[in-house]
């Protein structure tokens, strides 16, 4: 996502738990100087407090034990009048997923989503289910969108 977004922006943070996933990162976005790529949690974000215009979260949430937590960081980092954009699973019965992949959870609802988002403290939650592809082979997805006043 860091490589599709930083043409259209002056800087990019990015954040992964894993430092494999980090040290690939790095070396694929060596030429991209606006992109500062971290190591750090969703729960505890290594970013100052309203550093951010937009954070976004792109199938990610449903790998994380505290959601609430991770969107309550999302809220700490974004600046007044900030946006959040989360991609992530509606609700599916694909229960392998945790096993093989390591899925926490098998989809976020509209209602459960726009419960964390609130509870977060964002508002003006706006989600999309998105169009399923027919060819594609995993759960439906959506977007979410809010806002820090």
């Amino acid at each position: 996502m860091s490589e599709l977004i930083a043409p259209h922006v002056a800087r990019v943070v990015a954040v992964d738990g894993s430092t494999d996933m980090v040290q690939a990162a790095r070396k694929r976005l060596k030429g991209m100087h606006q992109v500062d790529v971290r190591r750090g949690d969703m729960e505890a974000l290594p970013i100052d407090e309203g550093q951010l215009d937009v954070a976004m979260t792109a199938l990610v949430l449903h790998h994380v034990p505290e959601p609430a937590r991770a969107l309550a960081e999302m809220h700490r980092v974004v600046k007044c009048g900030g946006r959040v954009l989360i991609v992530d699973m509606l609700p599916h019965d694909r229960v392998e997923y945790q096993q093989q992949m390591g899925h926490v959870w098998l989809g976020f609802s509209e209602k459960t989503i726009k419960k964390l988002l609130e509870g977060a403290g964002f508002e003006g939650v706006v989600i999309t289910s998105l169009p399923a592809d027919e060819a594609a082979k995993g759960p439906s997805l959506f977007v979410a969108t809010a806002r820090k006043n």
